[in-house]
């Protein structure tokens, strides 16, 4: 399967501009192994240059490196189209990847819950309207998004007149009741020759086109989230960049090349920070200053490369697919927000629904993941390869774990008390009043949050 244009973004524009410059491998291999002299210890690392060695034929190598991945890192797994075709069958390579496959939990059993019944569609992004209580997915080989009500019926959103290009991350504004999607030509050769890179806008209540903004110079929108004061982040995964959008102004955010493999965007609560997901892991940025630090991680835990971004609580919801198959996963953050201090896998690459998983939604108490987006299909000439053998675009939903736990705590509360009433617990001390990843507490009881 030939590498796909938004995981290849990702990988090829590392950390090394020289990539740009035909293919140069071997300048790439060069650019990580200096990095690996300051980061000796840093399993991402390593597991790029595994895949960059794989292209070159340096098979010996990218074992080589891969065994560094299996001594340093948990969380990781080789992707095929990543590079590793090459050496997809090597002896040596089945090996390491069954030593990197036995340290992965086993956990696939969200339920499908949406299914579209279309196998050219391609989606990559989706998000949901609480208000009218719809899912919507953007199409990056048909161009329109449509909308999935709770019955689970289909139907046009976007009109065909409309004007757009691939579409792929999607925010919905419930206040000003609007939709905002990254509409781009950047994905394949013809439209990289004259580049349209856009942030299309949506009336929620009527379905109509409200205008767009142009961000002439991007090279390849790819997310885009919405902060409280209705400032919009878009991310620019070929140059690294992440642009503001202010109503009708755009700002170069983050220049070009400081985020390198831009992808997931998330803005907390406050609007004060903004999370941007890249090549080799998070950063964090001051939305106010724009200064911009590296998330720290526990040792090995793999959070590079992630594709779809969300804040749930006091954490972050991750989607991955570039640093293993499919992954998908929470990272508790710290009091400052500075740093992780855990990953746990939600659902692993073992789910049969998985087919190149991208973006998700938060649901109240539950988390829906776009598990078959098979972006991968979608080539460079704009055409969607093998459509005979790609499945239906599915969703799956995941029960989070905080939500879990709550429920366990309701439960036991019903259990002592017979209600779920926790004026006793709080009057203890045991349990603090607030909001925790969709669950309220207050003095006299338990509720779920709009």
């Amino acid at each position: 399967m030939k590498t796909r244009p938004l995981a290849a973004l990702a990988l090829v524009l590392l950390l090394s501009p020289a990539f740009t410059q035909e293919n140069d491998v071997r300048a790439t291999i060069a650019s990580i192994q200096r990095l690996l002299a300051e980061r000796p210890n840093d399993p991402t690392l390593y597991y790029y240059l595994a895949a960059f060695q794989a292209r070159a034929g340096d098979k010996a190598d990218a074992v080589a490196s891969l065994g560094k991945v299996a001594e340093l890192g948990k969380g990781f797994l080789p992707v095929r189209f990543m590079g590793f075709d090459a050496i997809w069958q090597d002896e040596a390579f089945r090996k390491v990847y069954a030593q990197l496959e036995a340290k992965l939990p086993r956990i696939a059993d969200a339920p499908v819950v949406i299914e579209i019944p279309d196998r050219d569609f391609i989606p990559e992004g989706m998000a949901w309207d609480g208000e009218s209580r719809r899912f919507f997915f953007g199409s990056v080989a048909q161009r329109r998004i449509v909308v999935v009500d709770a019955s689970g019926k289909l139907t046009p959103f976007s009109q065909p007149d409309d004007g757009l290009w691939s579409v792929l991350g999607i925010a919905i504004d419930p206040a000003r009741r609007e939709l905002h999607a990254v509409s781009t030509n950047a994905l394949t050769a013809e439209g990289r020759k004259a580049l349209a890179n856009e942030i299309v806008t949506y009336d929620l209540r009527t379905g109509r086109k409200r205008g767009g903004v142009t961000v002439p110079d991007a090279e390849q929108l790819n997310d885009v989230a919405l902060a409280p004061n209705g400032d919009l982040y878009a991310s620019d995964s070929a140059s690294g960049a992440v642009w503001r959008i202010r109503g009708h102004e755009v700002t170069a955010f983050l220049p070009a090349g400081q985020v390198r493999g831009s992808n997931g965007v998330a803005v907390l609560a406050d609007g004060k920070t903004l999370y941007v997901a890249h090549t080799t892991g998070i950063a964090r940025v001051d939305t106010a200053s724009g200064a911009v630090e590296r998330v720290m991680v526990p040792r090995g835990e793999a959070v590079s490369a992630i594709d779809g971004l969300y804040v749930q609580g006091d954490g972050l919801l991750g989607v991955q697919n570039v640093t293993n198959p499919a992954r998908i996963i929470r990272m508790q953050l710290s009091a400052d927000g500075k740093a992780i201090t855990q990953v746990e896998t939600l659902q692993s690459h073992h789910h049969p629904a998985f087919d190149d998983p991208t973006t998700g939604a938060i649901v109240g108490r539950d988390f829906y993941v776009l598990a078959s987006a098979q972006v991968a299909r979608f080539n460079d000439k704009g055409e969607v390869e093998h459509p005979a053998t790609a499945t239906t675009p599915k969703v799956i939903r995941i029960t989070l774990p905080a939500l879990r736990a709550m429920e366990r705590y309701a439960a036991s509360l019903r259990r002592v008390t017979g209600t779920t009433n926790p004026s006793t617990y709080l009057a203890m001390g045991h349990l603090r009043a607030g909001c925790y990843a969709g669950w309220c507490v207050e003095p006299s009881r338990v509720v779920i949050a709009p």
